[in-house]
Protein backbone atom coordinates (compact mmCIF):
# COMPACT_ATOMS: atom_id res chain seq x y z
CA UNK A 1 0.00 0.00 0.00
CA UNK A 2 1.31 3.72 -0.47
CA UNK A 3 3.26 4.99 2.59
CA UNK A 4 1.54 7.59 4.55
CA UNK A 5 3.39 10.96 3.65
CA UNK A 6 1.74 12.98 6.55
CA UNK A 7 5.34 12.56 8.70
CA UNK A 8 7.48 12.91 6.12
CA UNK A 9 6.71 15.69 3.72
CA UNK A 10 7.01 18.69 5.87
CA UNK A 11 10.90 17.48 6.32
CA UNK A 12 11.37 17.06 2.84
CA UNK A 13 9.48 20.40 1.56
CA UNK A 14 11.14 22.48 4.51
CA UNK A 15 14.65 21.80 2.30
CA UNK A 16 13.06 22.44 -0.76
CA UNK A 17 11.96 19.28 -2.21
CA UNK A 18 9.13 19.52 -4.42
CA UNK A 19 5.78 17.21 -4.16
CA UNK A 20 6.66 15.02 -7.00
CA UNK A 21 10.41 14.52 -6.23
CA UNK A 22 8.99 13.18 -2.74
CA UNK A 23 6.27 10.76 -4.29
CA UNK A 24 8.50 9.17 -6.88
CA UNK A 25 11.15 8.55 -3.80
CA UNK A 26 8.61 6.94 -1.97
CA UNK A 27 6.98 5.10 -4.91
CA UNK A 28 7.28 1.19 -4.53
CA UNK A 29 8.86 0.86 -7.49
CA UNK A 30 11.63 3.21 -6.51
CA UNK A 31 12.99 0.17 -4.74
CA UNK A 32 14.47 -1.05 -7.54
CA UNK A 33 16.22 1.48 -8.48
CA UNK A 34 19.16 0.01 -8.97
CA UNK A 35 17.99 -2.55 -10.99
CA UNK A 36 17.70 0.39 -13.87
CA UNK A 37 21.69 0.25 -14.58
CA UNK A 38 22.13 -3.44 -16.14
CA UNK A 39 25.91 -3.52 -14.71
CA UNK A 40 24.08 -4.28 -11.34
CA UNK A 41 21.37 -6.39 -12.82
CA UNK A 42 24.14 -8.45 -13.98
CA UNK A 43 25.97 -8.83 -10.69
CA UNK A 44 22.80 -9.54 -8.73
CA UNK A 45 21.78 -11.95 -11.14
CA UNK A 46 24.73 -13.88 -11.57
CA UNK A 47 24.75 -14.09 -7.68
CA UNK A 48 21.41 -15.21 -7.78
CA UNK A 49 21.95 -18.24 -9.75
CA UNK A 50 25.68 -19.09 -8.55
CA UNK A 51 25.50 -18.68 -4.91
CA UNK A 52 23.38 -21.85 -3.76
CA UNK A 53 20.68 -20.16 -4.04
CA UNK A 54 19.07 -22.56 -6.49
CA UNK A 55 16.95 -25.18 -4.92
CA UNK A 56 16.82 -23.01 -1.53
CA UNK A 57 13.71 -22.74 -0.06
CA UNK A 58 13.76 -18.95 0.77
CA UNK A 59 10.18 -18.78 0.89
CA UNK A 60 7.49 -21.62 0.69
CA UNK A 61 5.79 -19.29 -1.95
CA UNK A 62 8.79 -18.32 -4.49
CA UNK A 63 11.46 -20.77 -3.91
CA UNK A 64 13.51 -20.51 -7.00
CA UNK A 65 15.35 -19.31 -10.02
CA UNK A 66 14.24 -22.45 -12.52
CA UNK A 67 16.76 -24.49 -13.53
CA UNK A 68 16.95 -26.52 -17.03
CA UNK A 69 15.37 -29.75 -15.14
CA UNK A 70 12.59 -27.86 -13.85
CA UNK A 71 11.50 -25.93 -17.05
CA UNK A 72 11.33 -29.53 -18.81
CA UNK A 73 8.85 -30.77 -16.45
CA UNK A 74 6.60 -28.07 -17.35
CA UNK A 75 7.22 -28.03 -21.01
CA UNK A 76 4.26 -27.53 -23.07
CA UNK A 77 2.09 -28.23 -19.84
CA UNK A 78 1.24 -24.28 -19.79
CA UNK A 79 -0.94 -21.41 -20.93
CA UNK A 80 1.52 -20.33 -23.78
CA UNK A 81 3.04 -21.44 -27.03
CA UNK A 82 6.63 -19.75 -26.29
CA UNK A 83 9.03 -21.69 -25.04
CA UNK A 84 11.03 -21.12 -21.39
CA UNK A 85 14.46 -21.09 -21.40
CA UNK A 86 16.69 -21.17 -18.41
CA UNK A 87 19.06 -18.34 -17.86
CA UNK A 88 22.44 -20.36 -16.83
CA UNK A 89 25.47 -18.85 -19.15
CA UNK A 90 27.37 -15.98 -19.03
CA UNK A 91 25.58 -14.40 -22.35
CA UNK A 92 21.93 -14.98 -21.00
CA UNK A 93 22.99 -13.31 -17.79
CA UNK A 94 24.08 -10.30 -19.80
CA UNK A 95 20.83 -10.44 -22.56
CA UNK A 96 18.27 -10.77 -19.20
CA UNK A 97 20.46 -7.77 -17.66
CA UNK A 98 20.01 -5.31 -20.81
CA UNK A 99 16.53 -6.58 -21.33
CA UNK A 100 15.20 -6.46 -17.83
CA UNK A 101 17.11 -2.90 -16.94
CA UNK A 102 15.55 -1.11 -20.14
CA UNK A 103 12.22 -2.70 -19.15
CA UNK A 104 11.95 -1.31 -15.61
CA UNK A 105 13.14 1.73 -16.60
CA UNK A 106 10.12 2.17 -19.55
CA UNK A 107 7.61 0.99 -16.00
CA UNK A 108 8.78 3.76 -13.80
CA UNK A 109 8.20 6.11 -16.41
CA UNK A 110 4.98 4.81 -17.32
CA UNK A 111 3.53 5.04 -14.15
CA UNK A 112 4.83 8.36 -12.97
CA UNK A 113 3.18 10.12 -16.14
CA UNK A 114 0.21 8.55 -15.54
CA UNK A 115 0.02 10.10 -12.19
CA UNK A 116 -0.37 13.71 -14.24
CA UNK A 117 -2.03 12.60 -17.48
CA UNK A 118 -5.82 13.30 -17.20
CA UNK A 119 -8.47 10.49 -17.29
CA UNK A 120 -8.98 9.95 -20.88
CA UNK A 121 -5.63 8.22 -21.17
CA UNK A 122 -4.37 7.01 -17.70
CA UNK A 123 -5.14 3.40 -18.78
CA UNK A 124 -2.68 3.09 -21.53
CA UNK A 125 -0.04 4.54 -19.45
CA UNK A 126 -0.71 2.28 -16.59
CA UNK A 127 -1.74 -1.10 -19.05
CA UNK A 128 2.02 -0.39 -20.33
CA UNK A 129 3.51 0.25 -16.91
CA UNK A 130 2.55 -2.83 -15.50
CA UNK A 131 3.50 -4.77 -18.89
CA UNK A 132 6.81 -3.66 -18.64
CA UNK A 133 7.58 -4.34 -14.60
CA UNK A 134 6.04 -8.21 -15.51
CA UNK A 135 8.75 -8.24 -18.17
CA UNK A 136 11.14 -6.77 -15.76
CA UNK A 137 10.03 -9.13 -13.01
CA UNK A 138 9.55 -12.51 -15.63
CA UNK A 139 12.89 -11.86 -17.73
CA UNK A 140 15.14 -12.16 -14.69
CA UNK A 141 14.00 -15.40 -14.09
CA UNK A 142 13.83 -16.77 -17.44
CA UNK A 143 13.97 -16.60 -21.12
CA UNK A 144 11.72 -15.98 -23.41
CA UNK A 145 11.71 -18.01 -26.71
CA UNK A 146 8.85 -16.64 -28.74
CA UNK A 147 6.50 -18.84 -30.92
CA UNK A 148 3.19 -17.48 -30.78
CA UNK A 149 2.63 -14.47 -32.29
CA UNK A 150 3.44 -11.29 -30.93
CA UNK A 151 0.39 -9.08 -28.79
CA UNK A 152 -0.80 -8.53 -25.42
CA UNK A 153 -1.84 -12.12 -25.16
CA UNK A 154 -5.60 -10.56 -24.30
CA UNK A 155 -8.06 -9.52 -26.22
CA UNK A 156 -11.38 -7.98 -25.89
CA UNK A 157 -15.05 -8.18 -27.59
CA UNK A 158 -17.39 -5.20 -27.09
CA UNK A 159 -21.26 -6.09 -28.51
CA UNK A 160 -21.87 -1.98 -28.99
CA UNK A 161 -18.75 0.98 -28.77
CA UNK A 162 -20.54 2.38 -25.54
CA UNK A 163 -23.12 4.94 -27.67
CA UNK A 164 -25.68 3.26 -25.86
CA UNK A 165 -23.16 3.03 -22.33
CA UNK A 166 -25.34 2.47 -19.30
CA UNK A 167 -25.06 0.08 -16.20
CA UNK A 168 -25.15 -3.07 -17.57
CA UNK A 169 -22.83 -2.38 -20.33
CA UNK A 170 -19.48 -3.49 -18.66
CA UNK A 171 -22.16 -6.22 -17.45
CA UNK A 172 -22.97 -7.80 -20.79
CA UNK A 173 -21.23 -6.08 -23.54
CA UNK A 174 -17.49 -6.39 -22.46
CA UNK A 175 -15.44 -9.43 -22.30
CA UNK A 176 -12.33 -10.26 -22.49
CA UNK A 177 -10.28 -13.45 -23.05
CA UNK A 178 -6.97 -14.95 -22.53
CA UNK A 179 -5.29 -16.42 -25.68
CA UNK A 180 -2.58 -18.27 -25.77
CA UNK A 181 0.25 -16.06 -27.53
CA UNK A 182 1.31 -13.04 -26.26
CA UNK A 183 2.39 -11.27 -22.88
CA UNK A 184 -0.31 -12.21 -20.23
CA UNK A 185 0.14 -16.07 -20.69
CA UNK A 186 4.01 -15.70 -20.96
CA UNK A 187 3.98 -13.53 -17.88
CA UNK A 188 1.70 -16.49 -16.11
CA UNK A 189 3.79 -19.47 -17.22
CA UNK A 190 7.20 -17.83 -16.25
CA UNK A 191 6.01 -17.12 -13.15
CA UNK A 192 4.30 -20.13 -12.16
CA UNK A 193 7.77 -22.41 -12.87
CA UNK A 194 9.46 -20.05 -11.03
CA UNK A 195 6.91 -21.01 -8.09
CA UNK A 196 4.21 -18.03 -8.08
CA UNK A 197 1.36 -20.08 -8.33
CA UNK A 198 -1.86 -18.45 -9.18
CA UNK A 199 -5.45 -19.59 -10.05
CA UNK A 200 -4.37 -18.76 -13.83
CA UNK A 201 -1.54 -21.47 -13.50
CA UNK A 202 -2.23 -24.73 -15.48
CA UNK A 203 -0.08 -26.55 -12.81
CA UNK A 204 2.01 -26.16 -10.03
CA UNK A 205 5.32 -27.74 -8.58
CA UNK A 206 4.87 -30.19 -5.60
CA UNK A 207 7.19 -32.02 -3.11
CA UNK A 208 6.45 -33.08 0.32
CA UNK A 209 10.17 -32.54 1.83
CA UNK A 210 13.05 -30.23 0.71
CA UNK A 211 15.03 -33.88 -0.23
CA UNK A 212 12.06 -35.16 -2.49
CA UNK A 213 12.27 -34.56 -5.94
CA UNK A 214 9.42 -31.96 -7.81
CA UNK A 215 6.21 -32.96 -9.47
CA UNK A 216 3.90 -31.57 -11.75
CA UNK A 217 0.16 -31.22 -10.47
CA UNK A 218 -2.40 -30.09 -12.92
CA UNK A 219 -5.05 -27.03 -12.26
CA UNK A 220 -8.39 -28.71 -12.83
CA UNK A 221 -10.41 -25.57 -13.96
CA UNK A 222 -7.51 -22.46 -14.57
CA UNK A 223 -8.87 -19.28 -14.19
CA UNK A 224 -10.75 -17.99 -16.49
CA UNK A 225 -10.26 -20.22 -20.27
CA UNK A 226 -13.45 -18.41 -21.50
CA UNK A 227 -14.50 -15.37 -22.18
CA UNK A 228 -15.37 -12.78 -18.79
CA UNK A 229 -16.67 -9.85 -18.51
CA UNK A 230 -15.52 -6.59 -17.05
CA UNK A 231 -17.94 -6.35 -14.49
CA UNK A 232 -16.89 -10.76 -13.61
CA UNK A 233 -13.63 -9.49 -13.25
CA UNK A 234 -13.90 -6.44 -10.79
CA UNK A 235 -16.01 -8.56 -8.76
CA UNK A 236 -14.86 -11.52 -8.76
CA UNK A 237 -16.02 -13.67 -5.54
CA UNK A 238 -12.81 -15.90 -4.95
CA UNK A 239 -14.65 -17.82 -2.28
CA UNK A 240 -17.35 -18.48 -4.47
CA UNK A 241 -15.08 -20.21 -6.88
CA UNK A 242 -13.11 -22.46 -4.69
CA UNK A 243 -16.79 -24.08 -3.46
CA UNK A 244 -18.21 -24.18 -7.29
CA UNK A 245 -14.54 -26.03 -8.13
CA UNK A 246 -13.74 -27.88 -5.36
CA UNK A 247 -11.15 -29.88 -7.18
CA UNK A 248 -9.24 -26.79 -7.21
CA UNK A 249 -9.39 -26.28 -3.32
CA UNK A 250 -7.77 -29.79 -3.14
CA UNK A 251 -5.23 -28.34 -5.85
CA UNK A 252 -4.04 -25.24 -4.03
CA UNK A 253 -3.16 -27.59 -0.81
CA UNK A 254 -0.06 -27.84 0.24
CA UNK A 255 0.47 -23.62 -1.34
CA UNK A 256 0.15 -20.59 0.68
CA UNK A 257 -3.25 -19.53 -0.09
CA UNK A 258 -2.79 -16.16 1.08
CA UNK A 259 -0.36 -15.82 -1.30
CA UNK A 260 -2.16 -17.39 -4.25
CA UNK A 261 -4.69 -15.17 -3.99
CA UNK A 262 -3.06 -11.51 -4.44
CA UNK A 263 -0.72 -12.71 -7.46
CA UNK A 264 -4.06 -13.94 -8.76
CA UNK A 265 -5.63 -10.81 -7.76
CA UNK A 266 -3.09 -8.22 -8.85
CA UNK A 267 -2.75 -10.56 -12.46
CA UNK A 268 -6.94 -9.76 -12.74
CA UNK A 269 -6.17 -5.88 -12.16
CA UNK A 270 -3.69 -6.20 -14.81
CA UNK A 271 -6.10 -7.54 -17.30
CA UNK A 272 -9.02 -5.09 -16.12
CA UNK A 273 -6.38 -2.00 -16.54
CA UNK A 274 -5.50 -3.71 -20.01
CA UNK A 275 -9.80 -3.51 -20.98
CA UNK A 276 -9.31 -0.12 -19.74
CA UNK A 277 -6.50 0.65 -21.84
CA UNK A 278 -8.46 -0.96 -25.19
CA UNK A 279 -11.63 1.00 -24.20
CA UNK A 280 -9.96 4.22 -23.84
CA UNK A 281 -7.95 3.80 -27.39
CA UNK A 282 -10.58 2.22 -29.36
CA UNK A 283 -14.09 2.10 -27.57
CA UNK A 284 -14.22 6.57 -26.70
CA UNK A 285 -17.75 6.60 -25.86
CA UNK A 286 -18.29 3.73 -23.84
CA UNK A 287 -14.73 4.99 -21.76
CA UNK A 288 -16.41 8.21 -21.80
CA UNK A 289 -19.60 6.54 -20.55
CA UNK A 290 -17.46 4.98 -17.83
CA UNK A 291 -15.13 8.19 -16.30
CA UNK A 292 -18.43 10.43 -15.94
CA UNK A 293 -19.51 7.46 -13.19
CA UNK A 294 -22.92 9.10 -13.79
CA UNK A 295 -24.33 5.46 -15.46
CA UNK A 296 -22.04 3.38 -13.70
CA UNK A 297 -19.58 3.15 -10.59
CA UNK A 298 -17.07 0.55 -12.51
CA UNK A 299 -14.67 3.14 -12.69
CA UNK A 300 -14.05 2.81 -8.92
CA UNK A 301 -12.84 -0.60 -9.32
CA UNK A 302 -10.64 0.35 -12.28
CA UNK A 303 -9.20 2.95 -10.04
CA UNK A 304 -8.40 0.58 -7.69
CA UNK A 305 -6.56 -1.48 -10.40
CA UNK A 306 -4.87 1.20 -11.44
CA UNK A 307 -3.38 1.65 -7.52
CA UNK A 308 -3.03 -2.33 -7.41
CA UNK A 309 -0.71 -2.52 -10.79
CA UNK A 310 1.30 0.50 -9.93
CA UNK A 311 1.81 -0.06 -6.41
CA UNK A 312 0.74 -3.39 -5.29
CA UNK A 313 2.94 -5.66 -8.33
CA UNK A 314 5.97 -4.05 -7.21
CA UNK A 315 5.31 -4.63 -3.18
CA UNK A 316 4.38 -8.17 -3.94
CA UNK A 317 7.98 -9.16 -5.47
CA UNK A 318 10.09 -6.21 -3.38
CA UNK A 319 10.17 -9.26 -0.64
CA UNK A 320 10.17 -12.12 -2.85
CA UNK A 321 13.21 -14.59 -3.31
CA UNK A 322 15.64 -13.34 -5.87
CA UNK A 323 14.83 -9.92 -5.66
CA UNK A 324 14.80 -9.47 -1.98
CA UNK A 325 17.99 -11.74 -1.36
CA UNK A 326 20.13 -10.48 -4.12
CA UNK A 327 18.83 -7.41 -5.57
CA UNK A 328 18.44 -5.82 -2.10
CA UNK A 329 15.08 -4.17 -2.95
CA UNK A 330 13.13 -4.85 0.90
CA UNK A 331 11.67 -1.25 1.72
CA UNK A 332 13.57 0.00 4.92
CA UNK A 333 11.00 -0.21 8.01
CA UNK A 334 10.69 3.53 9.57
Amino acid sequence: MPRNLSTITTKFLASGVGVNAICRALSPISNYSRCESSAFVRRALTHAIHKDVIGVEISPYAEFIPTKTTLLLGEGRGRSQDYLEAIETEEQINKAAIETSAQLKKSRYFFEQANVVTEEIKPILYYYGSMYFLDFICLNIVRRRLIGSRGHGLSITNDSEGWDFNKNWARNKCRVQIGSAGDFPFYVDALTVSGWTTLFSQFRFHHEAMDDPYILLDNPKPLFTEKVSLDKLCNFNKDKYLDDYPDVKEWLIGTNEGMVWKLTELLMDVIVVYIASSLARYYTPAWIGIIEANKSDIYNDVRAAYQNVSEGLPLFFADEHPFDYSYGTRIPPY
